[in-house]
C-alpha cells in the first residue's frame, strides 16, 4: 500500500521548476502559496501584464491541490434553508448561484486551456443517513431548484439501486450539475498554463514576516531573501504553519483539519459499474461523513473521510476507512487497498469560504473541504479584488472573520467535536 496520493502516479510533471536561481528583488505581486489558490490568482495578475512571484514553502500543489477526492460540487456546507434562516433567501441563492458559476467556469477553464484532466460531470448521489435527513432533502431539492443551473431531484430507497448497488440509504439526493476530476492532471495543467502566463514560481521558500516598507509596498521576508511588492495575497488556506509570523492573524480565525482518503486494488470496470451504475460521485448525510467516487478509470473506488492521523496514515485510519467502504458495499469485504494518504481542509467559523483584505494583504481561504472547485475560482476573485478589475466581487468578498478566542491555530479541540459528532451519527441511527 503506497502511502501516497494516487493522483501523483501520472506522466505530466507535478513539479514546478523555479524560474530563475535566486529571488528577485521586486515585484508588483507576491503571493504565498502554490496551490490551486494561488495559482489561479497568480495566473489572473499575469494575465493583465503585471509581475508577480509565487512562493511556496515546500512543492506547489503537493498539499490539498492533490491530495483531494477530485470531486468537484463547489459544495457549500451549510445548507440553503440553514444560510437561509441565518442570512436571509437573498444571501442563500447568491452563495448558491455562485456556486454553479464557479463550476461552469471551471469548465469553460479547462476546455480553454486544453486542461485534460477526466472532467465528468456525472452528478452526485448523496446518500440520507435516515429517513428524517431524506425529508431534510427533498426540501433542500425544491429550495436549489428555484435557482438557475441547479438540476436536483429525489430517489426514493426503493429505486437506489439504480443510483448505488447498496441497502444503507434511505434514498438520496441527486445533484445532476456536479462532477469529478483528475486533480493531479488539473494541477499539472494549471502549473503550465501560469508558468506560460509569465508566473515566476520559487518552491521551497518559506516566508517568515511580511512588513511595511513604505504606505504602498511591503517587505516579504523569506528564509532566501527579501523581496519588495507592491501588494501580496495569501494563498496558504489549511497549510499556513503555526510558527511563522505572517500567517498568525490568518491561521486565528482559520480551523485545519486532516481528511484521510483510500483507494482500493484496481476492482475492474465490470465490479465498479455493478456497484455505481451511472459512475457518479457520492457522499452521504451523517455529521462524519464519507465522500466517495470512481477513480476516473472507473476501475478503482476512492473514498475519504476524518483522520485518525495528523502527518502518516496508520492502520488504525486504513482500517476506519476501509470499514466506511464495506458499510456501504459489503462485497467489497475482501478487497485491497492500494493507496492510503492524508490532507488538510480549512473552515471559517461560517463554514463559507471567505475573501478579505487586512492591513493591505488580501486572503483567500476556508473553502471546506470543497477547494477543488473553490480554490481555482477565489484564486481569480481574490486577484481581480487586488487589481480592482471585475465587474462583480464574489459574495464571500466581506470583512475579515473573527478571531476564534483561545485559539492560535493548534485546532486542540477537535477531537471532542469529532466524538460530539459520531455519537450524533449513532443517535440518528438507532
Amino acid at each position: 500500500m503506497k502511502l501516497s496520493p494516487f493522483w501523483w502516479d501520472i506522466d505530466t510533471p507535478l513539479i514546478a521548476e523555479n524560474n530563475s536561481d535566486g529571488l528577485l528583488s521586486d515585484a508588483e505581486f507576491v503571493i504565498v502559496g502554490g496551490g490551486f489558490t494561488g495559482l489561479s490568482a497568480a495566473l489572473t495578475i499575469a494575465r493583465q501584464g503585471r509581475s508577480v512571484v509565487v512562493l511556496d514553502s515546500g512543492t506547489p500543489g503537493f498539499g490539498a491541490s492533490t491530495r483531494n477526492g477530485g470531486i468537484c460540487s463547489g459544495n457549500i456546507r451549510p445548507s440553503h434553508s440553514a444560510l437561509r434562516k441565518t442570512y436571509g433567501r437573498a444571501f442563500a441563492d447568491e452563495v448558491y448561484a455562485e456556486g454553479i458559476e464557479a463550476r461552469v467556469d471551471l469548465a469553460k477553464f479547462c476546455s480553454e486551456e486544453k486542461i485534460d484532466c477526466d472532467l465528468q460531470m456525472t452528478g452526485r448521489f448523496t446518500g440520507a443517513m435516515c429517513q428524517s435527513d431524506y425529508d431534510a432533502q427533498a426540501r433542500e431539492v425544491e429550495s436549489l431548484n428555484n435557482i438557475d443551473g441547479h438540476a436536483a431531484h429525489m430517489v426514493p430507497k426503493s429505486a437506489q439501486h439504480s443510483e448505488i448497488a447498496t441497502d444503507l440509504f434511505f434514498g438520496g439526493m441527486v445533484r445532476e450539475e456536479i462532477g469529478g476530476y483528475h486533480p493531479g492532471k488539473f494541477f499539472a495543467g494549471l502549473l503550465r498554463t501560469a508558468q506560460s502566463a509569465g508566473v515566476v514560481i520559487h518552491s521551497d521558500t518559506t516566508v517568515k514576516d511580511i512588513t511595511d516598507l513604505t504606505p504602498s509596498q511591503k517587505s516579504v521576508i523569506t528564509d532566501r531573501g527579501t523581496i519588495t511588492a507592491g501588494k501580496v495575497i495569501i494563498a496558504t488556506n489549511a497549510y499556513t504553519g503555526t510558527k511563522e509570523r505572517f500567517g498568525q492573524f490568518l491561521r486565528r480565525r482559520l480551523v485545519p483539519a486532516q481528511s484521510c482518503i483510500i483507494v482500493t486494488e484496481v476492482l475492474g470496470h465490470e465490479k465498479v459499474q455493478a456497484l455505481m451504475p451511472k459512475h457518479r460521485m457520492y457522499g452521504n448525510t451523517a455529521n462524519l461523513f464519507s465522500y466517495f467516487r470512481p477513480t476516473p478509470d472507473r476501475d478503482r473506488i476512492l473514498l475519504g473521510s476524518r483522520s485518525m492521523d495528523k502527518v502518516t496514515p496508520s492502520e488504525q485510519s486504513v482500517q476506519y476507512l476501509k470499514n466506511r467502504l464495506t458499510q456501504i458495499f459489503p462485497d467489497l469485504s475482501d478487497c485491497g487497498i492500494d493507496y492510503c494518504w492524508l490532507g488538510n481542509v480549512a473552515f471559517t467559523t461560517s463554514r463559507l469560504p471567505v475573501i478579505f483584505e487586512h492591513d493591505k494583504i488580501f486572503y483567500a481561504a476556508g473553502y471546506a473541504g470543497s477547494g477543488t472547485v473553490w480554490a481555482r475560482w477565489m484564486g481569480r476573485k481574490v486577484a481581480e479584488t487586488a487589481l480592482g478589475i471585475g465587474n462583480r466581487p464574489s459574495i464571500f468578498s466581506s470583512p475579515p472573520p473573527a478571531r476564534l478566542p483561545f485559539y492560535d491555530g493548534r485546532p486542540w479541540f477537535m477531537p471532542t467535536i469529532n466524538r460530539y459528532f459520531a455519537f450524533k451519527d449513532w443517535w440518528k441511527s438507532r
